[in-house]
């Protein structure tokens, strides 16, 4: 359990806001919050196999829904009135 727990703290020390945080970090940041164990350990193996969604598992595009669905979900409880007007209105990134 010591191993997961210092993986999942690696993965949201990467997404710890800054000042003036870009605001999809920031809802990507509470959308791990709200998603299992399972599927933080699945978001993991993605992102440091570098696998394309063609070669993701089963599990891993469950998970991949998970966050999505907690993503949306931060989203519309930060106020806005759906995703694409919380895509509207962020900053363009450079």
């Amino acid at each position: 359990m010591a191993n997961v727990r210092k993986r999942i703290e690696r993965l949201e020390k990467s997404l710890v806001p800054a000042r003036n945080a870009d605001p999809h970090e920031e809802m990507k940041r509470l959308a791990l919050h709200n998603v299992s164990t399972e599927d933080l350990n699945a978001l993991i193996d993605i992102g440091e196999q570098g696998k394309q969604q063609s070669e993701w598992t089963e599990r891993e595009s469950a998970a991949i829904k998970a966050f999505s669905d907690a993503f949306d979900q931060e989203v519309l409880r930060a106020g806005y009135p759906s995703v694409a007007a919380f895509h509207r209105h962020r900053p363009p990134r450079f």
